[in-house]
């Protein structure tokens, strides 16, 4: 029986022939947005979920350069936060002001940008060496629900290098890149709500015990002092058997700002709250002599402060009583015997009177009054 005789190529329809690679096309990007949204569920860094999103979109959008900016806190103005690309290397890329250039004005009006000939564009600027220069751009915003929050922008040295159908990828990509941004920051943010104490302000008890950690590992290294200071404020129980609770939680809410203020600027003190009426701070790489000094400054600082207690009852002092302890140089300890020691420190302040500083030593030296609190 004779074979039926092939049809020849051009017999075949037009819209068959497009297929094949319309088909892979679009297997690609289904791809793509699996591996997208596998990093968007997964990842919580956000400089990390941004370079592993733009690695994937490089297997379906031919680039050669790529950069994310993300809008300052003024609103004003996109700061450099993520990029790639020979245009990019060797420089140091500074602030974009809303409106200026292609990122500028992509930021300011929220809306994309799509350049198959950067020529015919008035506001792109282009890099100063002829050999970099940009042929084809697309850029699009980063947004939230209210407002833009970064601009993404992929290009390419020649011109007519992109297409539309990856012009529309980078728009549906760049609303996945802001879900994913905009879960990391939730996350960081509910990360500091689990490490900061509500009512101060403060570090609280999980996040020292954190740092304690830390700073132990880092002297053992090191070999340099660290102190640590505990603060307990004075017959509290008394204000809140007194004036109530709410005027004794008004107190531990101003208290934590003035004992914050008290540290040192140039230096890496930590405030937390204990517990209740207690806190602490962490001082990193000092002895003794400068612990006290501070230790020192925030006795005075609580003491002078105008604490809305003291407007209303102006009999009512408001003062701390404070322990100093020291590791290092020949004085080593564990952190629960630092810990201990400061305690130890601080229940002397108590016994002498309070509204003292007292520093450990064997047998829990003299108060300590005489200090210059502006030292260090």
């Amino acid at each position: 029986m004779p074979r039926k005789p092939k049809a020849p190529k051009d017999a075949i329809p037009e819209t068959v022939r497009d297929f094949k690679p319309l088909f892979y096309r679009k297997l690609m990007e289904t791809h793509l947005f699996y591996e997208v949204g596998k990093t968007i569920a997964s990842e919580l860094e956000p400089y990390d979920l941004v370079q592993k999103v733009i690695t994937a979109v490089g297997k379906a959008v031919n680039f050669e350069d790529a950069v994310v900016y993300m809008v300052r806190k003024d609103m004003t103005a996109l700061e450099p936060f993520y990029f790639q690309g020979p245009l990019f290397r060797g420089r140091v890329l500074g602030s974009i002001f809303f409106d200026n250039g292609a990122p500028g004005q992509i930021a300011a009006k929220g809306e994309p940008l799509f350049l198959m000939d950067t020529a015919g564009f008035e506001g792109f600027i282009q890099h100063p060496d002829e050999d970099r220069k940009v042929g084809s751009y697309m850029g699009v915003a980063l947004k939230n629900e209210t407002q833009v929050v970064g601009i993404i922008g992929l290009s390419h040295s020649k011109r007519n290098a992109f297409r539309i159908e990856d012009f529309d990828l980078i728009r549906t990509i760049s609303h996945l890149i802001s879900v994913g941004l905009e879960k990391a920051e939730l996350f960081r943010k509910t990360l500091d709500l689990a490490r900061v104490d509500e009512l101060t302000g403060l570090l609280n008890y999980r996040v020292l015990l954190e740092k304690l950690e830390e700073e132990a590992r880092r002297q053992a290294r090191t070999g340099r002092e660290f102190s640590f200071i505990m603060i307990d404020i004075d017959d509290f129980k008394r204000i809140n058997d007194r004036y109530g609770h709410l005027e004794g939680s008004r107190l531990l809410a101003q208290i934590g700002p003035v004992l914050q203020a008290s540290c040192r600027k140039d230096s890496t003190d930590i405030c937390f709250r204990y517990g209740g009426e207690e806190f602490s701070i962490l001082l990193g790489e000092t002895g003794m002599e400068e612990a006290a000094v501070v230790a020192e400054r925030v006795r005075r600082s609580v003491d002078e402060y105008p604490f809305t207690i003291k407007a209303l009852h102006p009999q009512e002092p408001v003062t701390v009583s404070l322990g100093v302890s020291t590791v290092g140089q020949g004085n080593e300890k564990s952190v629960e015997e630092l810990v201990h020691e400061a305690d130890i420190a601080l229940y002397r302040s108590k016994a002498e009177g309070k509204n003292k500083v007292t520093c450990y030593t064997r047998g829990c030296g003299m108060p300590v009054r005489e200090i210059d609190p502006d030292r260090g």
